[in-house]
């Protein structure tokens, strides 16, 4: 946005930037409460899941997701004898296959 350098219009397009961002700040400072009332202080960890409810969200046959949990080509985490999956990395790992 251009102005002509008239003090009236650079104050009205102070203001607006005031306002924006005192909008944005605000924005800002209920998400830090939403978040802080959320974990009560708190670290909070995903469900993670396991082989059988991946194959059920991906629509995916079960020998699929544990061959590419295997092959490295799925984010997994081993424990024990056990896969599991966590839906963040999941996630991620889907957008990048989309964006791909």
């Amino acid at each position: 946005m251009s102005d002509n350098g008239r003090p009236a219009d650079i104050l009205s397009r102070l203001e607006r930037l005031e306002d924006a961002f005192i909008a944005g700040l605000q924005e800002i400072r209920e998400a830090r409460e939403q978040l802080k009332k959320n974990s009560n202080g708190r670290p909070t960890l995903d469900k993670l899941l396991d082989a059988e409810e991946v194959a059920a969200l991906l629509g995916v046959d079960l020998n699929y997701v544990y061959a590419q949990a295997r092959a490295n080509k799925m984010p997994s985490i081993k424990l024990g004898k056990y896969r599991k999956f966590s839906p963040s990395q999941l996630a991620k790992w889907l957008e990048r296959k989309n964006s791909a």
